[in-house]
């Protein structure tokens, strides 16, 4: 028998350890694979999108690689730790370590090619579905089938590497001078896990904190508080699995009452070892699992509520503004759409005026003013009601949640904000709009800008203009909000592309996470079956029955399981309340519907595991 026979022997004879491994492989090279076809669809023309969206596809695959190869290398290198005793005793018969090393690599090489193999047959068989269901989200007709050589290639490249970089990496975990410790493997004694009360406070401030910044953001303060609060959850998470669990179920343990309490000795004690020897996998769980769960449930929410943001957000079908000077060149813009529309047969309503950025007194933010004509001219042509007010008060039109101010100093001016309407009538990116009475406008000094505003009851149908539009006049993008073109109908339909894009790209990197994560959990187990049959043997033995013994697993297994998502859960829930105060955006639904679909996964994947562990068991003990 050569080595590479050999190799293939150890990975058959090792199907059960490797078949997390496997199958996560085969599914992620299908998950790849799937992704890239669609790229190189040639009915999905990627060069249309706009810069940043195609940056997103790229970017996607790049993150979806790279935490593959980190899967790969976690997955491989925890499996080998299992396998000490077999390469010590390899090491004891004269095998080199460079023989070792070589077997090691054949053996990923092997289980990386199959598995791209076989997850390329899987996206074949499903790529009709595939392409059908991302062609709907991503505003396509129904993409058609094709033979995708071009993604085959690519993903079978990419796993070979894989295969070659990680084995590569991974004869380096084992090493010929520790022949001793590879033959007692991990049966080493191990004393009691110890917790720091300093600590387990420290997390309970972090996690507090933390949140508490997270809930109370707003459109202001959410860009300044995205990198302390990930960083202090983040510490916290670590904390909260080495320090302030081992803490709380040490608390436990001191309870006599409870402790002494029939099997729960037995599952308290497994749990305080199991917790804190896990203490990484946990981490790295819940971290990718909130990653996920935000990524997903954060553009899920943007897609689903994407109409009403574009309503919110962007109040006429038409919106043109300039500097003064530029002001034929607004009408000419407005005159354009006018007569198209005439020309359509689509009857309208139009406002031109201006409006005044003004620095308050003691403030280094400009606010947006217009007078109660102009107002009342907006609320018109939107079907809004109109709010009054008395000449030394001002009111705020906001199509988002911004100024808090009650005052609003000018000079001589001094106004107080009154009231507040639910809907703007300016874009949104005027942020907070102050309307005065005309004869205070007047007296207020500030920069002018010209604006034009149509309306249409059906914006929908008024794409054609938008693109004859910007045919005519270019798309002009510039960072500056005194010179802009807002054509509501061509929004709509960049945004639905734009987040169905990168909500596929969610999906995927979400799915990517929770199957390898899965992987981990599995390898895990596996690990620990083989010292749970000698425990539970020997405790069958002195009158521990298997109904007993079940109840311990369903205790432990359950927590190893879902207790990193119970945590990731939480995570997301004060994750997704931030979006919810700073943009105003729906979100408990769609939170709750990809709460429910990851829980469901995670149930099913759990009692597949918790069958399969129990029927070892028992088999034990006969």
């Amino acid at each position: 028998m050569n080595l590479r026979e050999f190799a293939t022997k150890n990975v058959q004879r090792n199907a059960k350890a490797y078949f997390a491994y496997f199958l996560s492989s085969t599914i992620s090279a299908a998950l790849l694979f799937s992704f890239t076809m669609l790229i190189f669809h040639p009915g999905f023309n990627v060069s249309l999108f706009p810069q940043h969206v195609k940056n997103t596809l790229y970017v996607t695959i790049v993150i979806a690689y790279l935490f593959l190869c980190f899967f790969v290398f976690y997955s491989i290198s925890v499996f080998l730790k299992s396998r000490y005793k077999e390469f010590g005793i390899l090491y004891i018969i004269g095998s080199s370590k460079r023989l070792v090393q070589k077997m090691i690599r054949i053996e990923n090489m092997l289980i990386s090619s199959v598995s791209a193999v076989v997850g390329i047959l899987m996206g074949l068989i499903f790529s009709k579905i595939l392409l059908a269901a991302s062609g709907k989200l991503l505003g396509y007709n129904a993409l058609k089938f094709y033979l995708p050589v071009k993604a085959m290639i690519i993903t079978f490249s990419a796993f070979v590497m894989i295969g070659i970089v990680i084995s590569t990496f991974c004869t380096f975990i084992i090493k010929e001078d520790k022949v001793l410790s590879l033959i007692k493997g991990t049966k080493k004694p191990r004393p009691e896990p110890k917790a720091s009360v300093l600590l387990a406070i420290i997390c309970i401030v972090l996690l507090a904190v933390g949140y508490f910044l997270s809930a109370t953001s707003d459109v202001k303060t959410i860009t300044y508080r995205i990198i302390p609060v990930t960083t202090m959850v983040v510490a916290a998470t670590y904390l909260l699995f080495s320090q302030l669990s081992v803490f709380i179920i040490k608390s436990l343990k001191k309870n006599r009452s409870l402790y002494m309490k029939k099997t729960t000795m037995l599952w308290v004690s497994n749990l305080l070892y199991r917790i804190k020897d896990n203490t990484r996998m946990f981490f790295l769980i819940t971290i990718t699992s909130t990653v996920a769960l935000s990524a997903i449930g954060s553009v899920y929410a943007y897609w689903r509520d994407k109409e009403y943001q574009i309503n919110r957000d962007f109040p006429q079908a038409f919106f043109i503004s300039d500097t003064y000077k530029n002001k034929d060149e607004v009408d000419l813009k407005a005159g354009f759409i006018e007569n198209s529309l005439k020309a359509q047969g689509i009857s309208y309503t139009k406002v031109s005026n201006e409006i005044k950025f003004v620095i308050p007194d003691g403030d280094t933010e400009e606010v947006v003013m217009i007078n109660e004509a102009c107002y009342k001219k907006l609320a018109s042509i939107l079907a809004l009601n109109t709010i009054s007010f008395k000449d030394h008060e001002t009111i705020k039109s906001a199509s988002l949640a911004g100024d808090k101010r009650k005052t609003i100093s000018l000079k001589d001016i001094k106004l107080e904000v009154t009231e507040k309407s639910d809907k703007g009538v300016l874009p949104a990116i005027y942020r907070d709009v102050y309307i005065v009475k005309d004869e205070v406008y007047e007296r207020i000094a500030g920069v002018k800008y010209y604006f034009g505003a149509v309306n249409v009851e059906d914006y929908k149908a008024t794409l054609n203009i938008c693109k004859n539009f910007y045919n005519n006049f270019g798309n002009r993008e510039e960072d500056n909000k005194f010179h802009n073109s807002f054509l509501k109908a061509s929004i709509l339909e960049g945004t639905k592309i734009a987040y169905g894009v990168l909500l596929f790209s969610a999906i995927f990197i979400g799915l990517i996470f929770f199957v390898t994560t899965g992987s981990f959990l599995y390898n895990k187990c596996y690990m620990n079956i083989i010292e749970d049959k000698n425990k539970y043997k020997q405790l069958n033995k002195i009158g521990l029955t298997f109904k007993e013994i079940k109840n311990i697993l369903n205790i432990e297994i359950g927590v190893l399981f879902l207790l990193p998502y119970v945590v990731a859960v939480i995570h997301f829930a004060f994750a997704m309340s931030s979006l919810k105060y700073s943009f105003d955006i729906e979100i408990i639904i769609p939170a709750l519907q990809v709460i429910g679909i990851m829980l469901i996964a995670q149930i099913i994947y759990f009692f597949i595991i918790r069958r399969n562990y129990l029927l070892e068991m028992r088999k034990s003990l006969t």
